[in-house]
């Protein structure tokens, strides 16, 4: 037979255990938030981004770049004008024989600042050296942070070197 103090034991445990459950459950669904959210981005990852960007880029594969693009860019741009400008920009260099990159700055727009009629938001550009069979320009790759935390490609250009 049970003594009185063993069942008040084992049901204040009871209770402990069913109180803990939920502590447990909320524990172990906040790791695999956490697990499933993406580290921090540093600058050689966007180097690395803006990479596979160009060369996705350099095989004329265009089309699939304005896809996985930022609304914002979207919306700025149609589809068929992206793809006929990059191509055009991009054919001026010819194939490429190096590519380095020169450097990665981030910038926050607000309403107050403008930003050439970009949203508000943070941007951030990646700028590129790259020399062709034509000769050199420098490739300029803009990202947002969209609103699902992702960031995605807001703008490409060739420009003058330094310029």
């Amino acid at each position: 037979m049970l003594n009185k103090p063993f069942i008040r034991a084992c049901a204040s445990g009871a209770l402990m255990l069913m109180a803990c459950v939920p502590v447990a459950a909320q524990a172990q669904a906040q790791a695999q938030q956490q697990r499933a959210a993406p580290a921090p981005l540093g600058p050689s990852d966007f180097v690395t981004a803006s990479l596979q960007l160009v060369t996705a880029i350099d095989r004329f594969d265009i089309g699939s770049v304005w896809d996985k693009a930022s609304s914002v860019m979207q919306a700025r741009v149609p589809k068929p004008q992206f793809i006929a400008d990059t191509a055009q920009q991009r054919a001026r260099l010819g194939t490429i024989q190096t590519r380095d990159w020169l450097s990665v700055g981030r910038t926050l727009i607000t309403k107050a600042n403008g930003g050439a009629g970009l949203p508000p938001g943070q941007y951030l550009t990646v700028r590129l050296n790259s020399v062709g069979q034509n000769g050199r320009m420098d490739e300029v790759l803009s990202f947002h942070l969209d609103p699902d935390g992702q960031w995605r490609l807001a703008g490409y250009a060739l420009m003058a070197p330094g310029a």
